[in-house]
């Protein structure tokens, strides 16, 4: 049986190969992989777009980072309780406005009920409904039999009436999950129309839900914000922004009877966290410029990068743009790096990640795609048009339609101006490609919320969970 080599530049895990040990991808070096630490349940692979690069000048590279958690903890590593986790909060902030009922207010009220039926004994939750008013129908409460009983009765007399407070209701929801926190502590927002009462600015919004994660980001217990718009008629732009800010998840459902089990879903993500608070630490040369490649991920320092919570059974596929600066001819800059994050038995852990390597070339005998690696380079393409369509969305949101163009525009051009790697079809191919979605988006809002939804899929490695 032949055993798995990684290779040092490119960073490919492949079968060893026969004969001269050189990376079937990109040609670069290749070493045996290592067994796993036992001490860690986390995988995280690095891998390079372009292992080649021209000395004697600052350049950029991408490296692509993909973690994978289990499906399942190892018995030591979780959490000592009856059920394997910390008791979490979770706070329902409902959009009870007139555009809601019908179907979709019967759904979402299903929804809650399901959660609550869920949650366990000792854990936390509250509702609030906004519409014209904001309400806090049932403030933060530990969860037992008798609150499910009360909870039930509540839903069964909430209606569906008047505008849309979004910005008030997400604030008491807030509230509500820093009242009594918990060792988790989810707010998820379900919406179906524009804000219309209060706050309504994008960036104020979201930057409600940024407050209180950031303390999480810091190394203590933050709240993660999530969010669920239904339908064709809400700000899509806005509820990936309180989602990003948040460090949660944005869905888009179309029909009121996706309502239920996407609740389900997302409440199943908050309470089985595989990895909490992690951060990659990168090992860089001086002088580097780190650049998250979306807003989803956010540095901490010149050369490590907050991740946050990652649920189980899950893969995440994070881009950063390395600013390297400049190497003599001959010499190989090898990257390193490490994944640390704290298990839910509480304890701190580190998975070591595979070294990639950049060598550098004489700048006359360099061409633009030498050392190119074809699939990381597609992955990343894939992201950047991940990056345009939120980007897009946003700018359309905040700006109006002639900076939307502009920015849709600039969106093309830079992914024509990287897809060059590929050759010129190929960028052409993208180009056009990206063009005509961005296009559609602007002319049709169900399209837009559909590709806003795969967009923020593509980078947060959000599931679906369509029965």
């Amino acid at each position: 049986m032949s055993k798995l080599m990684r290779c040092l530049y490119c960073g490919l895990l492949q079968d060893e190969p026969k004969g001269v040990k050189t990376c079937s991808r990109c040609g670069g070096e290749l070493v045996f992989e290592s067994a796993p630490s036992p001490q860690t349940y986390i995988h995280a692979t690095m891998e390079l777009d372009q292992i080649s690069a021209p000395a004697d000048q600052v350049v950029d590279r991408h490296l692509v980072l993909t973690i994978n958690t289990p499906p399942e903890i190892p018995q030591d590593e979780q959490a000592p309780t009856p059920i394997g986790r910390e008791s979490m909060g979770f706070h329902a902030v409902l959009d009870t406005s007139g555009s809601m009922r019908g179907p979709k207010m019967e759904s979402a009220k299903e929804a809650v009920r399901q959660a609550i039926q869920r949650l366990h004994d000792g854990d936390v939750f509250s509702l609030v409904t906004f519409a014209s008013d904001v309400s806090v129908v049932v403030p933060a409460t530990i969860v037992d039999r008798h609150l499910r009983r009360k909870v039930s009765s509540i839903l069964n007399e909430t209606e569906a009436g008047g505008q849309t407070a979004l910005c008030g209701g997400l604030e008491a929801g807030i509230q509500a999950a820093r009242s009594r926190k918990q060792e988790t502590d989810l707010v998820l927002l379900l919406s179906d129309g524009q804000a219309n009462i209060g706050e309504t600015d994008l960036e104020i919004v979201g930057q409600r839900a940024y407050d209180v994660r950031r303390k999480h980001d810091a190394g203590q217990n933050g709240v993660t914000t999530s969010t669920l718009g239904v339908g064709s008629d809400y700000n899509e732009a806005l509820m990936v922004e309180i989602a990003t800010q948040g460090g949660g998840r944005f869905y888009h459902v179309r029909d009121a009877h996706q309502i239920t089990p996407y609740v389900a879903g997302e409440l199943g993500e908050a309470s089985a966290i595989a990895a909490q608070q992690t951060v990659l630490h990168l090992t860089l040369p001086a002088n580097t410029g780190i650049q998250p490649f979306s807003s989803a991920y956010q540095t901490t320092s010149l050369t490590d990068v907050a991740i946050g919570d990652i649920p189980v059974d899950t893969e995440l596929e994070i881009v950063l743009r390395l600013l390297l600066p400049t190497q003599s001819a001959g010499s190989r800059l090898p990257i390193e790096s490490t994944l640390t994050y704290r298990s839910p038995a509480g304890n701190e852990l580190t998975t070591p990640l595979n070294i990639v390597t950049l060598r550098f070339m004489p700048a006359p005998a360099f061409e633009p795609r030498d050392g190119t690696v074809v699939p990381v380079v597609e992955r990343v393409l894939e992201q950047m048009r991940a990056r345009g369509v939120l980007q897009d969305a946003r700018v359309a949101s905040t700006l109006g339609a002639a900076e939307t163009g502009n920015a849709a525009r600039h969106s093309v051009d830079e992914l024509h101006s990287y897809a060059e790697l590929l050759g010129e079809a190929r960028a052409r191919e993208v180009a056009q490609d990206q063009e005509q979605v961005l296009n559609a988006m602007a002319a049709t809002p169900s399209v837009a919320k559909a590709s806003v939804h795969a967009a923020f899929r593509r980078q947060r490695g959000t599931k679906t969970f369509d029965k």
